[in-house]
Formats: structure tokens, C-alpha cells, sequence
């Protein structure tokens, strides 16, 4: 039977899930420790003595918006599926997690924010994008069977075909030149990018 949470546990989920929404709304420095605790509830007291402050709330809410993000990459049933389906379908939903509204607008927070505070950089990366490679390579490792022998580590793999999944597509939605595509069409996408990338790993 799993652990009821505590009264601060629960106080820290629901301030960092208002800072989180705050903070993809207006920005880090559009968003005031007052204006969080006005919308959450709590004491400035408690942002200083759980987060350390604005800084360590806003790198928790990354962390946390993160794992959000990624937590539906673990519960992709691949039964009754060939290792080639299983990489479209996982490359299908990690092109559809990274084009969401919400991923978009985390990317380009975190990173305007990077350049001012390394820690929000190193937050965003750890349980961002190496967080999602790392799905492709747990499947990778779990058919290697099937890889033919090859010098590129199965890490490395998983992270070329995590970035032709991030190309064009999330380049143009972070300019604002972009627009979310169809399911039919991040299908596509995800396909010839795992095409490519089996035509070279695969066993013959």
C-alpha cells in the first residue's frame, strides 16, 4: 500500500506545479516568489527553506515538468511488436512529447535561462533530453541481438536518432515558424528516421 504523503510533501508538489505553470507563462523573471505563493498557498519561508528560493524552485519545476513530460515514454506496451515497429512507435511518441506546446515552451525557457544559471541548463538536459535518449537506448540494448557489430556505442546511436527526431520540426516551433503537425505526419517523420537509422545497424 503505498505511502500517504505528508502535509509539506503535498505543499511542495502544488508549489511547484503553480511555479512550473508560472514560469512557461511568464518567464523566470516575470514570475515572483510572492506571485507563487499568492496562487499556491504556503509561506515565502517555505520556498526559502525547501527550494533555497526562486532559483531552486525553478530548476525543481524543470526537473519536475521534465518527468512529466517523459513519464508516458515508460509505459509504451510494445507486445506482439518486430524491433523496427517498436522503434517507430517509441520514436513516434518521443516526436510527439518533444513537439507538444508545453515541451516547446520548456525548451525555450530553459534554455534562454541556461546562459544566466549553468544549473538550469544541466537540470533541463539531465532530465530532458538524455532522460528521452535513454528510452531509445534501454530498446536498443534490449534487441542488440539484432545490431550488427558496429563502433558506435549503442549510446551514441540512441542519441543520432533522438536528434533527427528534434531537427526541423522542433527548430521551426521554437522560431515560431513551425506548426503542430498531424499524428499521420509525426508517424512519417519518426519512420524515416528509424529507416535510416536500421538500414545501418541492423543485422543482414
Amino acid at each position: 500500500m503505498p505511502n500517504k504523503q505528508s502535509r509539506g510533501e503535498v505543499r511542495n508538489v502544488k508549489l511547484q506545479k503553480v511555479a512550473a505553470d508560472l514560469f512557461l507563462e511568464r518567464g523566470y523573471e516575470g514570475v515572483t516568489i510572492d506571485k507563487i505563493v499568492e496562487v499556491a498557498g504556503g509561506s515565502k519561508s517555505t520556498v526559502y527553506s525547501e527550494f533555497g528560493g526562486k532559483c531552486g524552485l525553478f530548476i525543481s519545476s524543470i526537473e519536475n515538468l521534465c518527468r512529466e513530460s517523459n513519464e508516458p515514454l515508460a509505459k509504451i506496451d510494445y507486445t506482439g511488436l518486430n524491433f523496427e515497429e517498436s522503434l517507430k512507435k517509441l520514436s513516434f511518441h518521443i516526436l510527439k512529447l518533444i513537439t507538444a506546446k508545453r515541451s516547446v515552451d520548456l525548451h525555450r525557457l530553459a534554455i534562454g535561462e541556461a546562459a544566466n544559471c549553468p544549473e538550469v541548463g544541466e537540470a533541463w538536459y539531465t532530465h530532458g533530453p538524455a532522460k528521452t535518449a535513454s528510452f531509445i537506448r534501454a530498446l536498443l540494448e534490449s534487441r542488440r541481438k539484432e545490431l550488427r557489430k558496429t563502433a558506435i556505442p549503442i549510446d551514441r546511436i540512441a542519441v543520432i536518432l533522438h536528434d533527427s527526431l528534434t531537427g526541423d520540426v522542433l527548430y521551426r516551433l521554437l522560431a515560431g515558424v513551425g506548426k503542430q503537425e498531424s499524428d499521420a505526419e509525426l508517424k512519417r517523420l519518426a519512420g524515416a528516421s528509424v529507416d535510416l537509422i536500421l538500414r545501418n545497424v541492423l543485422c543482414d
